[in-house]
């Protein structure tokens, strides 16, 4: 081993208790004193670590893991835990860490592993998710909502931790998903209040189609909708052949058959509305106006209201005269007039 340096390192937080103040040695530790496996104070998956290796191996290990003593010569990750695995797979057999001392608590661990990440890059989701359900196990829910959340980079909101802890309960393959960007905060609080089953049999469309996260809302709010309308639950609704159908890539491309899901669940859960809907785009087919290149007719929102959107493109004065001599033909007709009934 080689010696043993020593830092003070405090963790300042305007809390009841006093700030902690750690003798905080660096030191050289065999990675085979480390447990891997000990996932305490992991919240990330380790993802692709090949930038992280080339890093280690060009300029060498710049910030130090954290490390507390445990039980003989071994330790346990606190904070660093991708740079100990980028390390491990270089074949590293020792890395320079900061040593935390047994008697060092969960909590106080738990602060070093927040700062030691919060001030040097940004949480993602599900990093932010995990952490908030932590927290909570050592605050209460309004030092979380004040204190912590600012630290993950969030508003200090009651409604950003519901959101967060509703992520956190979640099954892992849907907390994955999170992570790679196919769930939105929003959405998998909403899944959350589902049963187990549900969740399973939403997941595939939220993986494979490209869903916004308005549009996540749209899909489960209206498949809920749909399910106790018709008293059944929203995984037999999903299992049916015009959805399963949607699944597959041979019916078209993602954002195709993400329209496609739109669609369909539009005519379920609103049948009146997308009837009026289609008669209103079939009509502007008759005016010729449906795909016209300079010329676009809106209905109102929702098909309620008095008023229409038009937009108009043009590039001079003569352009702009002709398609208003267009339009105050068209608008003249029977058929356009029955048009702006719907």
């Amino acid at each position: 081993m080689g010696s043993v340096l020593f830092q003070v390192f405090t963790l300042d937080f305007d809390l009841s208790e006093k700030p902690v103040i750690l003798p905080t040695p660096l030191r050289e530790v065999p990675l085979a004193a480390l447990d891997l496996e000990d996932h305490t104070f992991v919240f990330s998956p380790p993802g692709d670590l090949s930038r992280l290796q080339d890093s280690l191996k060009e300029v060498g290990l710049l910030n130090p893991p954290w490390l507390r003593a445990v039980a003989g010569e071994r330790f346990q990750a606190v904070a660093g835990f991708k740079r100990l695995a980028a390390a491990t797979r270089l074949g590293w057999k020792e890395i320079t860490a900061r040593i935390l001392p047994p008697e060092a608590s969960n909590t106080q661990c738990l602060l070093v592993c927040l700062y030691d990440n919060a001030f040097t890059r940004e949480f993602g989701i599900l990093e932010q998710a995990l952490l908030a359900s932590r927290l909570l196990e050592h605050w209460n829910r309004e030092q979380v909502i004040e204190k912590f959340l600012p630290c993950l980079g969030l508003a200090p909101s009651g409604t950003i931790l519901e959101r967060l802890l509703a992520l956190a309960s979640l099954e892992e393959p849907l907390r994955q998903l999170a992570a790679r960007g196919h769930l939105a905060l929003s959405a998998a609080a909403l899944l959350a209040a589902w049963d187990r089953a549900d969740r399973e049999a939403a997941a595939p469309f939220l993986e494979k189609l490209p869903l916004s996260q308005s549009k996540q809302e749209e899909f489960l709010e209206g498949l809920d909708l749909l399910a106790r309308r018709e008293g059944v639950r929203p995984a037999v609704i999903l299992s049916r052949e015009e959805f399963q159908l949607i699944l597959q890539e041979d019916r078209g491309a993602p954002r195709v058959r993400a329209a496609a899901l739109r669609l369909l669940l539009q005519n379920l859960v609103s049948p009146r509305f997308s009837a009026a809907l289609e008669a209103f785009q079939a009509g502007l087919q008759r005016q010729g106006l449906r795909h016209h290149p300079r010329v676009r007719l809106q209905p109102p929102p929702a098909l309620e209201g008095p008023d229409f959107h038009l937009e108009i493109k043009f590039r001079d004065a003569g352009e702009l005269q002709k398609i208003l001599e267009d339009l105050i033909r068209l608008a003249q007709e029977e058929d356009f007039t029955a048009l702006t009934r719907i």
